[in-house]
């Protein structure tokens, strides 16, 4: 004679699944949104970055054409050639102190 076994499966009651299961996706999803956000964040620091070392580039270029001029201006001005452009000696020198605490302070020697 044969036996029957009843195999059976439990279920079992889980009255939060659904509610879990909500929460769970909107964890995804909120994951998914910050992850695209950060990520077109990056994105957007490394062109401004390009961008600011291309701008700080052209400054060194310009700077360093101002200081060749600056340079050539500088060796061919002598004492000469500046009284001949009109430049006098000064007849008193006022020196000019500033620090935090104080306010300024004049002084002519």
């Amino acid at each position: 004679m044969k036996t029957n076994k009843i195999r059976a499966i439990a279920i079992v009651y889980t009255p939060h699944l659904r509610r879990s299961a909500a929460i769970f996706a909107g964890v995804i999803a909120l994951s998914l949104f910050l992850y695209g956000f950060f990520l077109l964040e990056a994105v957007a620091h490394t062109a401004s970055r390009t961008q600011a070392q291309h701008k700080v580039q052209l400054l060194t270029s310009e700077m360093s054409e101002l200081e060749q001029t600056y340079l050539a201006a500088t060796r061919t001005m002598t004492r000469e050639r500046a009284s001949d452009l009109g430049f006098v000696s000064p007849g008193a020198v006022a020196t000019v102190y500033a620090s935090a605490g104080r306010g300024l302070s004049l002084r002519t020697e």
